[in-house]
């Protein structure tokens, strides 16, 4: 259930080129449930065990007391991939639920709600790194997202500090297609958790712009590649491991 030689290549050159892991750091990866944060944390375990860039590596789920949210398969998930998981308690949902207007999807509050709070945590207990498992497709996204709908030219920064600097929010899996993440859940057998709160709305600008990818793929089959090099840089004649 190792990640592949590929996406450890390109959460290497994401670590390397943005120097988003140092010696002796403590980073906290936010469990999900999904399938990007489950990656990211057999990425950075395997990571953190190498001599060249040593660090220390804890994994966090924030349970925000949404309904629905299938925590015996989260328990088991982690328990498979050999992974300890430490609980963080915070009813978020019924703040959140409160303030809804009708037919408002719930995500962009939810996930500042719950950044702050693991941002806190990792302040609170020593972990200078907050690890998020967004890949090169949230990032294109992300982009896309902000040129139509916002008119500014912002993709999404491999590492953002919060404003006093004490904590930086990572993603290791900036470079990573989303393609070679389903492809790992798929062989490892495993069964992702989903979102019970954010997959009932089936109407949203982000997953609209899914549909746009998967057309510009047809007409551009190198277009992560494409996206990869104008977004995060050209790629790198040879890439090699992570340099101390």
């Amino acid at each position: 259930m190792q990640p592949s030689r590929s996406v450890m290549t390109l959460v290497e050159r994401a670590v390397r080129d943005f120097e988003l892991i140092a010696p002796g750091d403590r980073v906290a990866v936010a469990i999900s449930g999904g399938k990007d944060s489950l990656l990211l944390a057999q990425a950075l375990r395997a990571l953190s065990r190498r001599s060249d860039c040593p660090f220390e590596v804890a994994f966090i789920h924030l349970d925000q007391r949404q309904p629905g949210f299938a925590y015996a398969q989260l328990t088991g998930l982690m328990a498979r991939l050999e992974l300890p998981l430490q609980i963080i308690e915070a009813d978020t949902w019924s703040v959140v639920e409160a303030s809804l207007k009708p037919g408002q999807i719930p995500c962009a509050l939810c996930g500042r709600m719950r950044r702050g709070i693991l941002n806190r945590w990792c302040a609170e207990h020593g972990y200078n790194k907050l690890a998020l498992g967004h890949h090169l497709d949230d990032a294109l996204e992300t982009f896309l997202l902000n040129l139509l709908f916002q008119r500014r030219l912002d993709p999404l920064k491999p590492a953002t500090p919060t404003e006093d600097g004490g904590v930086v929010a990572i993603r290791p899996l900036i470079l990573v297609e989303e393609r070679k993440i389903v492809a790992w859940a798929e062989e490892s057998g495993l069964e992702p958790v989903a979102c019970p709160v954010c997959d009932s709305f089936p109407a949203s600008r982000r997953r609209d712009l899914k549909g746009v990818i998967e057309t510009l793929r047809a007409v551009s089959p190198d277009l992560h590649a494409s996206v990869r090099a104008a977004l995060y840089g050209g790629e790198p004649a040879a890439l090699s491991v992570i340099e101390g």
